[in-house]
């Protein structure tokens, strides 16, 4: 018998008006002086409502701005005013370096998988309890007990593992309905890879990277809803949002693109998917114009589905899902202004190389080859250009 391991925030709060109900939610907790970092624009999204919310329940707090960048400097100053306050809690809004900064402040210790072997930190945060306040749905790393650190340069230098996830996640619809409608989409696209990728783990024995272990059928079921919320409710989201509607749409596919899918990713596994989107990165400066994370991913995933030899029915309903949310099936929707043999060729050899990633794939191999693969690059290169082949067979 294999080991299985299951992460989940404490506690996830969702609905319109949500953040009404924060100075309730952290007295449940026990909590009664958090620290609230906030970037610019989160702070005009949600800072007046937290502040009446807890000022109605008689709670100190304090804010303080994120100074731009995830870097040890930045979590270590965070800290240092947590721990000055005398402050709780770390409530984190905005994005996700955001997140990512405030989630590594407030814990205690952490585990930097970066470093071969990887890095024991233990005094990296305050070791106060973490509330993620995403407001945007682009994204499922407000429930994630993982954290990316970047050098000056905007270079990751660690990923930080935590020993647990956040105690809550506050979700307000309404914030979200009100977020840009391209975010909303791109969360879909990195939420489509879910299902896929936890399945492709499970077939091939991989663990999932986050646990280091296999995933629970519960896991694997919420991977699957995760799917199954986006194809059901997704176009309906994407006409809720361009009205700024938190509708039952909306809800349901915030809920796919925050909760279940970060449930799928860390406890399910990823894959191929990722792999690809992510070799995207090596090509960035063919990009007309920059690509949010969920929109590589997306056309990762068509890629991962290609390479599983899927067939053309159910291909046609995950690129018709794409199409009409407005995800990219298409090098030329992808905006990438040269679509040359050697262009594809360079993201399907990173995708090769990233033994994080491809490990998972069936096919791939435990060692890298004298070029450094992990994965024939050669196959991925004509999975990326047959779904380009299809999509625009398919859109004409």
């Amino acid at each position: 018998m294999t080991l299985k391991v299951m992460l989940a925030p404490g506690r996830y709060v969702q609905g319109p008006g949500a953040l009404d109900h924060m100075g309730e939610q952290l007295e449940i907790l026990g909590l009664r002086n958090p620290l609230i970092l906030v970037s610019p624009s989160a702070k005009k999204a949600v800072g007046a409502a937290i502040t009446r919310s807890l000022e109605a329940r008689g709670l100190a707090h304090a804010f303080v701005d994120f100074g731009g960048e995830c870097t040890r400097v930045e979590i270590e100053r965070i800290k240092n005013v947590c721990i000055q306050g005398g402050h709780d809690a770390i409530i984190n809004c905005g994005g996700g370096k955001v997140l990512d900064a405030g989630r590594a402040a407030a814990t205690r210790s952490a585990l930097n998988v970066e470093m071969v072997p990887p890095e024991h930190i233990p005094d990296l945060g305050a070791g106060v309890a973490c509330i993620n306040v995403p407001t945007v749905a682009a994204s499922d790393a407000s429930t994630s007990s993982v954290s990316l650190v970047y050098t000056d340069d905007h270079v990751v230098e660690a990923t930080m593992l935590f020993p647990s996830s956040p105690a809550m996640v506050f979700v307000d619809t309404t914030v979200i309905a009100a977020s840009p409608v391209r975010l909303l989409v791109a969360g879909m696209g990195d939420a489509l890879a879910t299902y896929f990728e936890a399945d492709m783990c499970l077939r091939t024995g991989s663990p999932a990277v986050v646990t280091r272990s296999h995933s629970t059928r519960a896991a694997q079921a919420l991977a699957r809803l995760c799917f199954d919320l986006l194809m059901t409710y997704g176009v309906q989201a994407k006409r809720e949002a361009d009205a700024g509607v938190a509708g039952p749409g909306l809800e349901a596919v915030v809920e796919a693109n925050i909760l279940l899918s970060g449930l799928g990713f860390e406890s399910g596994g990823i894959s191929g998917s990722h792999a690809v989107g992510h070799g995207f990165y090596h090509v960035a400066e063919f990009f007309a114009s920059p690509r949010y994370h969920g929109e590589v991913v997306a056309y990762g995933t068509l890629t991962q589905l290609m390479l599983e030899g899927r067939p053309p029915e159910f291909l046609k309903t995950v690129f018709d899902f794409c199409r009409a949310v407005g995800l990219p099936t298409t090098l030329e929707e992808l905006t990438l202004t040269d679509t040359s043999d050697e262009v594809i060729e360079r993201v399907a050899l990173a995708a090769a190389r990233d033994v994080v990633l491809i490990s998972s794939m069936a096919g791939a191999s435990s060692q890298p080859d004298e070029l450094g693969r992990y994965y024939d690059h050669r196959v991925i290169f004509n999975a990326i250009k047959a779904v380009d082949v299809f999509g625009r067979e398919y859109g004409a």
